[in-house]
């Protein structure tokens, strides 16, 4: 039989192993929000640039165009990807296909292609998935031969500044 002193030593113990591992999660909690809230953030900054550029008659292909760029993939179709969308898809550049993680979840008449699966050659891709820009250009630049945009740099270079 275990004497009070060791069991009042085990039960401490154990309280304080209880305590640490509801420090880690609550911490990694906290890191998660403020992941999201750096990524809507930087959603609204793209956001209002956009809508500054429209009041102000300008075009979000402008640079595309100046590039010489005809047909693009656009990687992402969440809300920043749909406006992209809207936004080129009655001009001179053809979009011809999308690039999504998810592209059962994906609805549209155009193809929707993984980026596990082979990319079929355009003259640009653009991404809108802006907060995770450089892990999938790190994912897909080796399956591609053609300059790789943001749509941060797409809508900056149009607009004539950059977040």
């Amino acid at each position: 039989m275990l004497k009070p002193k060791y069991i009042f030593l085990l039960a401490g113990f154990l309280g304080w192993i209880n305590y640490l591992v509801q420090l880690f999660k609550c911490k990694k909690s906290m890191n998660q929000t403020q992941n999201q809230m750096n990524k809507l953030l930087l959603y609204y900054q793209i956001l209002n640039m956009w809508l500054e550029m429209k009041q102000k008659g300008k075009s979000a292909v402008t640079y595309l165009e100046k590039k010489g760029v005809k047909r693009i993939a656009i990687y992402g179709m969440k809300e920043l990807g749909e406006r992209f969308f809207e936004e080129i898809k009655n001009t001179d550049i053809e979009v011809a296909y999308i690039i999504d993680k998810n592209p059962g979840e994906v609805i549209g008449d155009f193809q929707v292609i993984s980026p596990e699966q082979n990319l079929p050659q355009v003259d640009a891709i653009v991404v809108t998935a802006e907060y995770y820009f450089k892990e999938i250009v790190c994912q897909i630049s080796k399956k591609v031969n053609c300059p790789i945009y943001s749509l941060n740099a797409v809508l900056g270079n149009s607009f004539g500044r950059n977040l």
